[in-house]
């Protein structure tokens, strides 16, 4: 099954918490076009048409508007970005989002307060389940739909082309942002359900701000469930627990960071 990304926007919203939407300018004399993506509130980017690489999106504010919900209304959620291009803020991003619907997009530039509407670009090409996110400038090319490989871009050009755990037959792939290692600096993460809907596979990838790279975070060898499956964070504690079946019996495997920050492995239960 392929989409067209118009109809995938409107498919997704309810769903997974990360959204991606073509735009076109309105009432301009040229058209300018984009590419604006959001995870809720962080790893949000625009990417112009034409340009080589895409802009970091800050979140701004979230104003949650649930007045009609007695009368059998969505709530509906205006979201603000301020464009960061070169660590200066150019301009602001704004929408409103509720369940499979966006609607009063637009951008105020900054320079000269000029503010330019936008609506969703339909889009003749069916949807081949491509996504992308932003974070710490580093981009993420993935399939939310179809395929499972994964392709990170750094800033500096350089690639890194990896396979993320395998999606079932009509399942999607969501993503998620979080400090996975207690760090205080965001991670990121995907994960796919499995067809009987028992277990969540997550591929997790921490950011080393060090070297700006991220790294694949694994279970250390000779203990746990194979690979991060029904994962569970206690911030308290700063551990990681997953959990997996072995015959009838469950088994959870809980880690923490050590103080080079490398995974080790606590307690079976």
């Amino acid at each position: 099954m392929k989409l067209k990304l118009f109809a995938l926007l409107a498919y997704l919203m309810p769903m997974i918490s990360f959204a991606q939407m073509k735009l076109k300018s309105v009432g301009t004399i040229k058209p300018i076009e984009l590419t604006l993506g959001w995870q809720d509130r962080k790893a949000a980017f625009v990417w112009y048409k034409g340009q080589k690489e895409p802009i970091k999106l800050k979140f701004k504010s979230l104003d949650i508007d649930s007045s009609d919900r007695a009368s059998g209304q969505p709530d509906f959620y205006a979201y603000k970005f301020t464009e960061i291009y070169q660590g200066k803020a150019t301009g602001e991003y704004g929408f409103t989002e509720w369940p499979r619907n966006v609607d009063h997009i637009y951008y105020i530039r900054y320079k000269d307060g000029k503010k330019f509407k936008f609506e969703l670009a339909a889009d003749d090409e069916p949807y081949d389940g491509t996504s992308m996110a932003l974070l710490h400038q580093v981009q993420f090319h993935y399939y939310s739909f179809f395929k499972d490989s994964l392709t990170i871009v750094y800033p500096n050009g350089i690639k890194s082309k990896l396979l993320l755990n395998e999606l079932d037959e009509g399942k999607s792939r969501r993503l998620e942002i979080k400090d996975y290692n207690f760090d205080g600096i965001d991670d990121i993460s995907f994960d796919v359900t499995s067809g009987d809907g028992l277990n969540v596979a997550y591929d997790i990838f921490i950011y080393n701000s060090t070297t700006r790279k991220f790294e694949r975070l694994k279970e250390p060898k000779g203990t746990g469930c194979g690979n991060m499956v029904n994962l569970k964070l206690n911030k308290q504690r700063k551990e990681l627990t997953t959990m997996c079946k072995s015959g009838p019996r469950w088994s959870s495997f809980t880690y923490k960071f050590n103080q080079v920050g490398k995974l080790v492995f606590v307690r079976k239960e």
